[in-house]
């Protein structure tokens, strides 16, 4: 039997936080209607999961997805949701900061008002919990997508909102399920025919644990406009990819330089140096900007570089070859280089794309 809405909450290491939340959400909702909630978890290391074990054995609305070789914000709500046997699907974050009070303001409002989708925004009332900075950076990215994108929204960055089910399983083939921004994916792949509204929320403070979205405001910003702009012609990852890997040749000719020519170490010492640092360099920034929603931690940052040091060897490789045949054969010096390194970091994107940051 469909029920009338399920709760979408994805999880990563919330131990301290899980059992407030659904005691809140069941205290709130009683039996005014059906519903259920759907948990997400993204490999939590903590005692997460069993938290979601003991609400689910006592409770049987809960339900829990544990995903192993999948991660991803986005992608992880979008399961969730498909899950789901509801005529409405809510999402908002495990953490606290979604205050479970809003939720019946969501739900009426949906009901009512002939909408496809009601978002709570944080810019509304005017009144906010988080630090200053955060939250005039916030409305700044908000303001300039309204402009570039031609959207009319207070807060299309907010992860708090109520979609009708119809509506999403009808376009969930339009959304990238790539970043943090769910809402805004839905909007933007939506925006000719969406109805949508706000209501105002306060957005509270995170209590236990730690943020897992650092400097996530810029980074889905950037994510964004790249996707929507140059997405239909390159992967998006691949361009940020192929930036990131830009800055690197930069690292390793002034690495070389200090090592060479200011240490006066010996050439193929110096090189060795200056790869090595460009290498890190490389792997530590696309951990943190190009798969921000992927970034790899703990035991999983230490395969990670391995794997990245691995890969990007044949890339190397493959770019030397492709680069010496070429020289060989046309004796155009600069173009042959610019061709191996090509091919080198196509090597270098696929592999660490598909084996290190995998999100399918």
């Amino acid at each position: 039997m469909k029920k009338d809405i399920a709760i979408i909450i994805a999880t990563l290491n919330e131990e301290n936080n899980v059992n407030i939340l659904f005691d809140k959400i069941k205290n709130l909702l009683k039996n005014d209607f059906s519903w259920e909630v759907i948990f997400v978890d993204d490999g939590s290391q903590d005692k997460t999961l069993d938290q979601i074990k003991n609400i689910r054995n006592e409770n049987n609305n809960v339900f829990l997805i544990k995903r192993l070789n999948t991660r991803g914000l986005s992608s992880a709500l979008i399961q969730g949701a498909l899950s789901s046997n509801s005529k409405y699907i809510l999402f908002m974050d495990a953490d606290l900061q979604h205050n479970p009070d809003y939720i019946l303001q969501l739900y009426n409002k949906i009901k009512t008002d002939n909408k496809n989708l009601i978002s709570a925004s944080r810019f509304l009332n005017k009144k906010s919990n988080v630090k200053y900075f955060r939250y005039k950076i916030s409305i700044l990215v908000n303001n300039l997508i309204n402009k570039i994108f031609s959207i009319k929204i207070s807060d299309s960055l907010t992860g708090y909102f109520i979609i009708e089910s119809s509506f999403f399983n009808k376009h969930v083939n339009n959304l990238s399920a790539k970043g943090f921004k769910l809402l805004l994916d839905i909007v933007l792949s939506t925006k000719k025919i969406i109805k949508f509204d706000e209501i105002p929320f306060t957005f509270d403070q995170r209590y236990f644990g730690k943020s897992k979205l650092n400097n996530k405001i810029i980074i889905d910003f950037v994510y964004l406009i790249i996707e929507k702009v140059f997405g239909r012609y390159l992967p998006t990852r691949y361009i940020l990819y192929s930036f990131v890997g830009t800055m690197g040749i930069f690292i390793q000719l002034i690495s070389f330089y200090f090592a060479h020519g200011v240490f006066k170490l010996s050439f193929t010492i110096s090189e060795f140096i200056s790869i090595f640092i460009a290498m890190n360099f490389n792997f530590n920034l696309n951990n943190i900007f190009t798969y921000a929603d992927l970034r790899l931690r703990g035991k999983y940052y230490l395969k990670g570089i391995l794997l990245f040091y691995f890969f990007c060897s044949f890339g190397a490789i493959f770019n030397f070859i492709t680069a010496e045949n070429l020289y060989k054969m046309s004796d155009l010096t600069y173009i042959s280089v610019f061709i191996g390194a090509i091919v080198g970091s196509i090597w270098n994107y696929s592999m660490n794309n598909s084996f290190n940051w995998r999100d399918n």
